[in-house]
């Protein structure tokens, strides 16, 4: 008789589901989600210092630094070699800002976007 009644309670509810009346599948949903919105959250938080950046190439102490056309200011080049750079062009970067201690302005080329010509003095 007991197998009976137990049988009989697990038989009001669909396969699957249970008395709270979620599916099996809903909590697979959320924790994809959740999985999701994490993924999409460390990709913002890794990429926000990447970026572009368009200025002229000035030769200073024989290192590579930019005049940048938005704010004029002076930003050092780190790995300027990755592309072929010739100081007085102007030309528009991707890579990445970093941020030093001393408050130099750094960006770290990655490659080259365009190449404008000669900057206009």
């Amino acid at each position: 008789m007991l197998s009976l009644s137990a049988g009989a309670a697990f038989g009001q509810y669909p396969a699957g589901t249970s008395p709270g009346g979620y599916h099996s599948s809903t909590g697979i949903a959320i924790g994809a989600g959740a999985a999701a919105g994490v993924g999409i959250g460390d990709l913002i938080l890794h990429n926000h210092n990447h970026g572009k950046i368009m200025g002229c190439l000035q030769p200073v102490d024989n290192a590579g630094t930019l005049l940048d056309d938005n704010k004029k200011n002076i930003h050092a080049l780190i790995n300027p070699d990755a592309v072929s750079l010739k100081t007085g062009e102007r030309v528009e970067l991707r890579g990445r800002r970093i941020h030093q201690d001393s408050g130099t302005l750094t960006f770290e080329v990655h490659r080259l976007v365009k190449d404008y010509g000669q900057c206009q003095q």
